[in-house]
């Protein structure tokens, strides 16, 4: 499993880089809102961990334009403590869960976890939903 991280400040991206390794999964990196949208079109990442607060395209803007785009990529916002105000306008954006700058190992493995077993079920669901009683070739992955 593959994750994006979208973060400006070189130091905050290479801690999270290094927590998301040691808990088992590939992970590239980027440095701006628009670097992060040009990867998701050419990469099927699994889940992107996105600070909200970068320069030109901040993650506000990030989670719209994917939002428009239709993506399904389940995002966790990166906010820090005199900005937790902007966590409820993300989660309302689409983002699918926050953690507060510096985020503890323990409580990134938790989001992760839990935004990838969310977009199993939303995979499952969609799958189950569109086939309704038909199975097809992809059904016996």
């Amino acid at each position: 499993m593959r994750l994006l991280i979208a973060d400006d400040d070189p130091v905050q991206c290479g801690i999270l880089e290094t927590m998301v390794r040691r808990f088992g999964y590939d992970v590239a990196s980027v440095r701006s809102g628009e670097a992060a949208l040009e990867q998701i079109a050419s990469y099927p990442f699994e889940l992107l961990i996105l600070d909200l607060v970068m320069p030109e395209l901040d993650g506000m803007a990030v989670l719209q334009r994917l939002r428009h785009s239709g993506a399904r990529l389940p995002v966790i916002v990166q906010v820090t403590a005199n900005s937790i105000d902007m966590a409820g306008s993300a989660i309302q954006a689409g983002a699918c869960d926050f953690v507060v700058k510096p985020v503890g190992p323990e409580r990134l493995l938790v989001s992760i976890r839990n935004a990838l077993r969310l977009r199993a079920l939303e995979k499952e669901l969609s799958r189950s939903s569109h086939h309704a009683g038909t199975l097809t070739f992809d059904d016996l992955v």
